[in-house]
């Protein structure tokens, strides 16, 4: 199994963070994630290899230190998430390799059972299959197998758990969707920094912890938590 992690611009990430944080914390608290996401991805005996898709020079840094692969993105003639995500599966799937997963950079809680569970859950069916592993509002994709690689037009956005699940369906492929507690946890509104700083009982990955330590989030974070609490007594 091959892994497809797609990275956006370190400097333009996370933008529905802007009111907790300034763009280099974005950028920096994504860094972290990534590293965290790396960590698990490149170690486990299951995954072959690992391919980070972006246009950012510190991504390729970061593919480098962990010993993945690099695509740039100006290489696919494809602009936006779906069309990047899709050419880079096209490309593997030229290569011969028949499954990909799909993960995504901004799950600190990622680990290793979990990556195994999906896994085993997706190779206990013969033939065409989808796993799927939700966000926490079963609304999203945070991470999917796909067999074969380039089987589904992939749609990421709005309600893409159900149109990914749609599209399986019709190619008569077989779909499982499995919620994992830890992959489910992506981060894109500042109360979810603000429960991986209240909470430190999820069991966020040590880069993402570092940094939130070392900079200054998680003392602003709470002055705004006891704020608010303030206001609500």
């Amino acid at each position: 199994m091959w892994t497809i992690l797609p990275a956006k611009n370190l400097c333009r990430a996370k933008q529905r963070l802007a009111g907790l944080l300034t763009p280099e914390e974005r950028g920096g608290l994504f860094h972290a994630m990534l590293k965290d996401v790396l960590t698990v991805l490149c170690a486990h005996p299951a995954i072959e290899g690992v391919v980070v898709v972006s246009d950012d020079p510190a991504a390729r840094r970061l593919a480098e230190q962990y010993r993945a692969e690099f695509l740039d993105e100006s290489g696919l003639s494809a602009t936006g998430l779906n069309a990047v995500v899709q050419a880079a599966a096209h490309r593997l799937a030229e290569r011969g390799i028949d499954e990909v997963m799909v993960i995504h950079g901004d799950l600190p809680l990622i680990n290793h059972a979990e990556i195994t569970h999906l896994i085993d859950t997706h190779r206990s069916a013969p033939g065409p299959a989808l796993t799927l592993a939700p966000d926490r509002q079963r609304e999203g994709t945070n991470c999917l197998i796909c067999t074969p690689a380039s089987a589904i037009e992939f749609s990421y956005g709005a309600s893409s758990l159900v149109k990914h699940a749609r599209q399986a369906k019709k190619i008569g492929a077989a779909v499982h969707i499995v919620r994992l507690s830890g992959i489910g946890f992506d981060v894109d509104w500042p109360d979810d920094v603000l429960a991986l700083i209240d909470q430190p009982e999820l069991g966020a990955g040590r880069h993402t912890v570092l940094y939130l330590k070392d900079s200054d989030i998680a003392a602003r974070a709470k002055t705004i938590t006891c704020r608010s609490e303030s206001i609500v007594a």
